[in-house]
């Protein structure tokens, strides 16, 4: 089944179909968002009631080693590289649809355990909850190839883009709610959190309660979502391409597009496509034998998954090195302060709400309504240029600039700059650009690349920074290199606007490669 037959899917018109795919795919990432970055706010307390040591800066009363500090930050990010491989492999194997709700219950599973998590004689909370959200990682991380590849294949041509980077701005709107929901919840339970009048220590136990309840409510839309998932059907291009089974593609073409505009559509498509389109349609049956390493192991192919891979780790490397420890980045914007335990943590809160609703959430959206109109590679360039120039004048104006206003909106700027630019882009060309039978595995490649990236920045911050933050030149100008050499490695990746999946995958056929490549016996051929 060639993409003839999928005119009719290119050119569809956005329907409940569609938005209800964007919904489902984009809970996902809202509870992505929420497990992740909410550790930005739990990990203050978490060391505070758990490892306190007296200190009338709140900030600094605990005694939880940096170690584990930066392995709790990490071990997600370990989790969602695992989950991102290991989900993006099996996704082309076995189906997008089979995976769907496997990688949501590890999800659910994860989260419920990391809420309740608690020390044992042999391991501490901290290492509990590095397991724990270890485990909540491989969910996260087989939810990011899935659901891009599940929303492209569905999606029309012109609006794939604005599809896919919906689905991702969810993430904006979880870490917006993740902020809004430490703020009402130190709100409501202010009254516990209080010191009492006569007390001579600042521990508070109580805050106990908050963290774990903020980690808790990210289950619930995870949970909303389980049934709507399980009712997605097997993407048509799977189906027909992968296991070659063309009238089930047809038959699940059908609830998505009417079957008399699919008739209708390949008619008109096949008597005025160009002889080159219609030639490309077949190419992914012709080469069906293409293994993965004999695709992807020349330069010319080659080189456009590792620009994808490679733009993802540098954006990760400053992208996470800010927002995992944006509550250290607060203190420099005078968030950071207070007299009380509840004082800390409620500005703290405030602070993050703050920033995701200045920077945060505008930037993931100005990239959904304006995708399709620039392009992905043109939104990528600017936002690594952009972000390259702020970083910059950061690094060589910290101590000027420290406790300022300036240094607030600089952080908001680039927080607003890392959405509308690479962060959502190198979630959306990876989809996009790939040979169906090989899309989920390398969206998963380049996003655990990036993940990678994440990594050594959530550990390699908190062993950097200092005990005061003194090394956050050096951090600083860590970033900017990343930008810069994200700047440059975005010039191996190709446009994908405008172009079907089916163009974009011909692009990979090169006679030169793939003729090459000799066809293995068949067992007819055996026989004889």
């Amino acid at each position: 089944m060639g993409a003839a037959e999928f005119h009719a899917l290119d050119r569809q018109r956005f329907s409940r179909f569609h938005l209800k795919t964007i919904l489902v795919s984009g809970i996902g990432f809202f509870t992505d968002a929420m497990d992740i970055f909410v550790i930005n706010l739990a990990i203050p307390m978490i060391a505070f009631v758990w490892y306190f040591k007296e200190n009338s800066n709140i900030g600094k009363a605990n005694h939880m080693p940096s170690g584990e500090m930066g392995m709790l930050k990490a071990s997600t990010q370990v989790g969602t590289l695992l989950g991102q491989l290991i989900f993006g492999h099996l996704s082309d194997k076995l189906g997008r649809k089979s995976m769907y709700g496997l990688v949501l219950a590890i999800m659910i599973f994860g989260t419920l355990n990391t809420s309740l998590a608690a020390p044992t004689y042999a391991f501490s909370v901290g290492a509990i909850l590095i397991f724990w959200r270890l485990v909540l990682g491989i969910g996260i991380g087989g939810d990011y190839p899935i659901s891009a590849v599940i929303t492209s294949e569905f999606a029309s041509v012109h609006t794939r883009g604005l599809m896919i980077a919906s689905v991702f701005a969810m993430q904006g709107i979880g870490i917006l709610f993740a902020s809004l929901c430490a703020v009402i919840v130190l709100a409501c339970l202010k009254s516990t959190l209080q010191l009492p009048e006569d007390s001579h220590s600042m521990y508070a136990p109580a805050f106990d309660n908050v963290w774990r309840l903020l980690l808790f409510i990210g289950i619930l839309p995870a949970i909303a979502a389980v049934y709507w998932r399980l009712q997605i059907p097997e993407t048509p291009r799977f189906t027909a391409n992968v296991r070659g089974d063309a009238e089930k593609a047809m038959r699940d073409m059908a609830t998505v597009v009417k079957t008399d505009d699919i008739e209708a559509e390949n008619r008109t498509h096949a008597a005025t496509a160009p002889e080159s389109a219609l030639k490309a349609q077949t190419l992914e049956e012709k080469y069906a034998h293409v293994t993965f390493w004999q695709m992807f192991g020349n330069w010319k192919n080659g080189k456009v998954l590792f620009g994808c891979a490679m733009c993802w780790f540098l954006l990760d490397v400053g992208f996470y090195g800010v927002q995992l420890n944006q509550s250290t980045m607060i203190s420099f914007m005078g968030y950071g302060g207070g007299k009380t335990p509840y004082e800390f943590f409620a500005n703290m809160a405030l602070g993050n709400l703050i920033i995701s609703l200045c920077g945060t959430v505008p930037g993931y959206w100005f990239t959904v309504f304006l995708i399709e109109k620039m392009g992905r590679i043109k939104i990528q360039l600017m936002g690594f240029t952009i972000l390259s120039i702020i970083f910059v004048v950061m690094t060589i104006f910290f101590d000027q600039l420290k406790g300022t206003t300036t240094f607030f909106v600089l952080y908001i700027v680039a927080t607003f700059f890392f959405n509308f630019g690479p962060n959502a882009t190198t979630f959306i060309l990876p989809a996009e650009i790939f040979p169906t039978q090989f899309r989920s595995t390398c969206h998963g490649i380049a996003a655990a690349t990036g993940k990678a990236g994440a990594i050594v920045s959530a550990f390699g911050f908190d062993q950097m920074k200092g005990a005061n933050g003194e090394h956050m030149v050096t951090i600083l100008a860590i970033f900017s290199a990343c930008m810069i050499a994200g700047l440059l490695c975005t010039l191996l990746v190709p446009e994908t606007k405008g172009k079907t999946l089916e163009e974009l995958g011909a692009a990979f056929y090169d006679p030169e490669i793939v003729d090459k490549i000799p066809k293995p016996a068949s067992k007819a051929d055996e026989k004889v």
